[in-house]
């Protein structure tokens, strides 16, 4: 059976339209428009008729009406209203201190249920408890699977560092970090170097040095927490020259000695002091100008 259709609200006319909207406006007793007491009397005054019922109210005295562009505004006449004594007045300033605080209480009610709904919310429901629960239990176990190489054979677990040797490993991370660094750069300088004349390309010169670019490990490490930039002062050309020629590092910088040892070879072909050679690599910082 289909739904019934809702019953609209039968329209007024004449003398019983004229007090209904003469009673809704002394009610609300605010400014409105024509079309919005119909809209607020659910139609029960077609618009056209609610035009001309406010109107003829005004006429007789119980509207005030002001032309406010293309439209009229119309509020009940303020002087019949009943003038209240100081008593009442009294009266209505303390009900309406009561009600105030009653509405600052319900507001204070509403923002407890409001936190307690939401850590409701947060927290599981009884449904979903077996599967919370499996999902703690797996991620106890790779707790405890990272945990075992750090433990003694014994099952006894190993004592906690102190934040002065954490300190010290940092430290030392960051000291051979930086010297991996300034080799690698002064590899790639040189690398450079003898591909822009022509001798050799890096993919060539790498695989008759044996030299195996940084896996995906290294790669995962120098892009994570640890290797993050500073703020730090550099160091001077001399010494970055210095750490260039202590001897190469593990990986890719095992060719650095070979590839120097080449470009020496190569300039001294021309005539050249193998103290030249040596010099032409090294990257001598700029004079200041002195001050007249």
């Amino acid at each position: 059976m289909p739904p019934k259709k809702d019953i609209k609200d039968k329209q007024v006319k004449g003398d019983e339209a004229e007090e209904m909207v003469l009673q809704y406006l002394k009610s609300v007793n605010r400014p409105y428009a024509s079309t919005d007491v119909s809209a607020n009397l659910k139609n029960k005054v077609p618009k056209a008729a609610a035009q001309k019922v406010m109107q003829s109210l005004a006429d007789k005295g119980t509207l005030t009406l002001k032309p406010y562009g293309k439209q009229t505004i119309f509020v009940y006449n303020q002087s019949l209203l009943p003038v209240l004594s100081p008593e009442e007045m009294k009266t209505l300033d303390e009900k309406l201190k009561e009600i105030q605080a009653e509405v600052e209480e319900k507001k204070r009610e509403l923002r407890w249920l409001e936190k307690d709904l939401s850590s409701m919310e947060s927290t599981p429901k009884t449904k979903d408890l077996p599967r919370e629960i499996e999902r703690i239990k797996s991620e106890n176990e790779a707790t405890i699977r990272l945990l075992e190489p750090f433990r003694a054979a014994g099952g006894e677990a190993a004592e906690p560092m102190s934040p002065e040797e954490i300190k010290g490993i940092d430290e030392g991370f960051a000291k051979w970090r930086k010297a991996w660094v300034d080799r690698r750069k002064v590899y790639k300088e040189l690398l450079g170097m003898l591909a822009d004349g022509g001798m050799t390309t890096d993919a060539s010169f790498e695989e008759e040095q044996g030299i195996v670019p940084d896996d995906d490990e290294c790669k995962a490490i120098e892009s994570g927490e640890f290797c993050q930039p500073k703020p730090v002062r550099r160091a001077a050309a001399p010494a970055r020259a210095a750490a260039a020629a202590a001897g190469a590092g593990a990986g890719g910088m095992a060719g650095v000695s070979a590839v120097k040892n080449s470009v020496v070879k190569r300039s001294m072909s021309g005539g050249e002091s193998q103290s030249t050679s040596q010099e032409s690599v090294e990257v001598v910082p700029k004079k200041k100008k002195a001050k007249k």
